[in-house]
This record gives structure tokens, C-alpha cells and sequence, in this order.
């Protein structure tokens, strides 16, 4: 049930990348998408978890407003990074985030990663590479939207692996309310710090309904069950599952025309898929070997 979660999650955020080009279109700028987005998920958020607000403990208040500063960072960086670059190398790129998982598990538990880690590592940045090269030419064209891109992806990585933590022997509503909330107060901060004059120039007609769907569906709603689902799996293999965005926000994006199918995407495409599949399949068999041997 908790890889079903996962998969569900992944292609809600892949339709999330459409609702923020949307947005990006809209002259709303990464700040003011970010304050409303957040700002969104955590009342709605509020208002389920009413009930719960007197259980907040300071373990969870610690716990889940370091989940909820990576989660700023990743976002604000993958926003910034979309507007500088396409829609496919914004989803593909932020799904490097599952080859990153392991070495920050690594870093912290001094759990070495297997050797077929590092071999799907280097894979991902072969694919990487092949995005990169300009089509009908060998010139690699790696834009700051690009590098943006990847250091979300190292924030997604950073989240995945503090949110496995964070919701062991707590709550799952009141991790989420409190990460939502942390990245809220963030986002408006920054946004009224550095860019509220970005508002006149927002078209809200056709933006507002956008970011309205990545409050409530991108976020709200993903975030409480990728939080329920990283309650009985592991982060390693939340950040598989979560990071097959990439395929469905590309799927949907030249689905609906917003970019043509190319070699290079198509090839780099599978490069890094292939990676984030074979994470996943591979301590699968050998645990189904291991369970007929065993019998």
C-alpha cells in the first residue's frame, strides 16, 4: 500500500510541473507561487488537524520544521529552476534526488551504499548528459535553470531522508501540518522581503487557479501521504517511487504540447528512469530469491 502511495504522488507532482509552467506563464514570480502555494496547503491543513493541535509535542515542532526548511529549498530552487529551463529537464533532473538518498543515508547511519548504487549513480549522470547536448549537435547546453534543478534535487534528497526520520514514533498529520506550516511562514517571509512588488505584474485570472491546484493537490494532499507512506517504508525506497515524477511530468508535458519528443529527451529520459527502476527491482528479486531459498 505504501509503494501504491508513493506511485500516486509521484503523478500528481509530474501534473504539478504543467500547473507551475502555468503559473511561471502568468508572470507569477518563484517567491509569490511559493507564499500562496504553501500558504494554501497549511490552512487547509490547519483546519483538518484542529483536533490534533494540543498533541504537538517540541519533538514534533523540531522534527517537522527541519523537514519543512528542506522542503522550502527544494521547491523555491525547482520554481527558479523551471523558469530557466524546460519542463522535461525540470522533472528529469529533480528525480536525480533518488541516487542521492542512499549516500545521504550513508553520510548519516554509516550505512555504506551497495556497489549497484554507485553503478545507477553514474548512469543518472550519463543521462544527465545526454539532456544536456543541444539536438542536431553535440554541444552541451547546461543552463542555470539546469544546475537550480539539480540543487533541488539535493534538497529533495536532504527532505526524503530527514521526513524517514522524522515520522518514526510520531504523528503523521502533525509532522505534515508542521513542515506545511514551516515552508508557509518561509515563503511569505521571503516573498514580503523581496519580491511583493512582483505582484502588479501577476496575472491571477490564469495563475491563481494553478497555484491553487498545487496547494491543495501537489501539496496538501501529496505531502500528507507521502509523510503516511514514509511511515512504513524506507526513505531509500520512498525516493525510487517518488522520483518516477520525472517520467510523468515529461509524459505530460509534451502530452500537452508544451515541448516536442526529441532524441535526446527520449534517451536521456530513459537513462535516468532506468535508473530509478532498476533501485527498485533489484533488492526486490533478491529479496524474492532470499524468500524461496528460505522455504
Amino acid at each position: 500500500m505504501a509503494d501504491i502511495l508513493c506511485l500516486l504522488v509521484a503523478a500528481i507532482w509530474g501534473s504539478g510541473f504543467i500547473a507551475s509552467q502555468a503559473a511561471i506563464d502568468a508572470q507569477m514570480s518563484a517567491p509569490l507561487i511559493m507564499a500562496l502555494r504553501f500558504t494554501v496547503a497549511a490552512v487547509v491543513m490547519l483546519l483538518v488537524c484542529l483536533p490534533k493541535l494540543k498533541q504537538i509535542r517540541l519533538t514534533d515542532l523540531k522534527r517537522g520544521g527541519l523537514a519543512g526548511l528542506f522542503l522550502f529549498g527544494a521547491f523555491y530552487t525547482q520554481i527558479v529552476g523551471q523558469q530557466n529551463t524546460t519542463v522535461s529537464h525540470c522533472a528529469f533532473l529533480t528525480a536525480t534526488n533518488v541516487v542521492m538518498v542512499p549516500f545521504l543515508v550513508w553520510a548519516v547511519s554509516r550505512r555504506r551504499p551497495q556497489a549497484k548504487t554507485f553503478v545507477l549513480a553514474l548512469t543518472t549522470l550519463v543521462g544527465i548528459g545526454v539532456l544536456s547536448i543541444q539536438p542536431g549537435s553535440f554541444e552541451v547546453s547546461f543552463h542555470y535553470g539546469d544546475a537550480m534543478t539539480l540543487l533541488c534535487a539535493v534538497l529533495f534528497a536532504l527532505h526524503i531522508t530527514t521526513l524517514g526520520w522524522a515520522v518514526k514514533e510520531t504523528d503523521v498529520m502533525r509532522i505534515n501540518l508542521i513542515q506545511l506550516s514551516t515552508a508557509a511562514i518561509i515563503s511569505i517571509a521571503v516573498f514580503l522581503l523581496t519580491d511583493i512588488q512582483s505582484v502588479s505584474r501577476a496575472d491571477f485570472a490564469n495563475g491563481f487557479p494553478a497555484v491553487l491546484y498545487l496547494g491543495l493537490f501537489s501539496t496538501c494532499l501529496c505531502y500528507f501521504l507521502q509523510t503516511l507512506a514514509q511511515k512504513h517504508t524506507t526513505p531509500s525506497q520512498a525516493g525510487i517511487l517518488l522520483s518516477t515524477e520525472g517520467l510523468f511530468g515529461s509524459l505530460f508535458s509534451v502530452l500537452m504540447g508544451l515541448e516536442p519528443l526529441t532524441v535526446n529527451l527520449v534517451a536521456g529520459g530513459l537513462l535516468i528512469t532506468a535508473s530509478v527502476v532498476l533501485m527498485e527491482v533489484l533488492p526486490a528479486r533478491k529479496s524474492r530469491r532470499s524468500g524461496g531459498n528460505a522455504s
